[in-house]
């Protein structure tokens, strides 16, 4: 009889999943919150980006006086370790970036930590040290994410499409009509604060969840799961605003709903995909995961998921049309 002793088991994400519990949707205008409750398989200790910046402990700058656009130096002089997330927004010094994955800084490191620009027109200084602002929109960190997960698996590098990223940001300015000399992100948030701001009054944050999936007008387009729900309450409406501001992008597409039972096959749809694991450059290891309806990652150190965003996989889906892929049942996956 033949023994299996020696195969390895299937590395995918489903232990994290199988935990989370998904609670009634909420929503304002055409976007879709489904908050996700359940105890983590554990939790660590660590400062976010924003208050560790806050406190002086992390410092981020350019990597050296001539500067690297996919790349900054991030100082950890505390002797904890700091989570920076995926789509987290660094405001300053020569351009504004986002990260390109999550990472987990060790305590008292100094780390070169990968980025993307998502501020075309502008390459001077404007302050030495960068700040924490908003997270990106859906649509941005999902073909982000699919460039990151390539690159990673051909390159064992973190890199983006940087092209790619800069014609999402020219997508959601002229989406939400807004101007920018130096083709800024930053400046859709800034010309139309009253709208987001509607946003965050309208959708608080579901206390104690640590987890949450959006939709646009009925259609899946990001999940942000966490290991501890002060994670997602800290950064909620920052994250909040990146979902917005591909809410108000798609405005005038065509609507539908999303329900609790499709957030609850989505997330088992995620415990099914085999994952790719790559080197991160700080502390655990990047998970990368791909199915022909989604596509995501996951940041997984000392057997806990720190962070987890999935996304449409619109590589394979049509999506000039608006379309976002409808996850379908288990049972009729396998019949199909």
């Amino acid at each position: 009889m033949k023994t299996t002793r020696n195969v390895p088991l299937p590395r995918t994400l489903r232990p994290f999943v199988k935990l989370l519990k998904v609670g009634d949707v909420i929503g304002h205008a055409n976007l879709a919150l489904a908050p996700l409750w359940g105890e983590g398989r554990g939790r660590l200790d660590y400062l976010l980006a924003a208050e560790a910046i806050k406190a002086g402990t992390l410092t981020i700058t350019e990597i050296d006086a001539a500067g690297s656009v996919p790349e900054l130096l991030a100082v950890n002089t505390s002797e904890k370790m700091v989570l920076l997330i995926d789509g987290e927004e660094l405001v300053g010094a020569k351009q504004n970036r986002i990260m390109n994955t999550s990472v987990l800084l060790r305590a008292k490191s100094k780390t070169k930590i990968p980025v993307s620009c998502v501020e075309q027109g502008r390459w001077r200084l404007t302050s030495q040290k960068f700040t924490s602002g908003i997270h990106a929109p859906t649509r941005l960190r999902a073909k982000k994410t699919r460039a990151v997960s390539d690159n990673l698996r051909r390159l064992h590098r973190a890199e983006s499409d940087q092209s790619a990223i800069w014609q999402e940001v020219n997508f959601c300015l002229e989406g939400a009509r807004a101007s920018s000399p130096t083709m800024a992100m930053r400046d859709v948030v800034e010309q139309r604060q009253k709208t987001f701001d509607s946003y965050i009054q309208a959708l608080p944050y579901p206390q104690g969840a640590r987890g949450i999936i959006a939709a646009i007008n009925g259609k899946f387009a990001a999940a942000d799961i966490f290991d501890k729900p002060e994670t997602l309450e800290s950064i909620w409406s920052r994250l909040l605003t990146g979902y917005a501001m591909d809410a108000i992008c798609r405005q005038e597409e065509k609507t539908g709903s999303f329900s609790t039972k499709a957030a609850s096959v989505l997330l088992e749809h995620v415990g099914e995909i085999e994952c790719d694991l790559c080197p991160s450059v700080g502390v655990g290891k990047d998970w990368r995961f791909e199915a022909d309806d989604i596509i995501g990652q996951a940041l997984v150190a000392n057997r806990t998921c720190v962070h987890m965003c999935i996304f449409p996989n619109d590589e394979k889906n049509d999506t000039e049309s608006g379309f976002l892929p409808r996850i379908l049942p288990p049972s009729r996956r396998r019949r199909q």
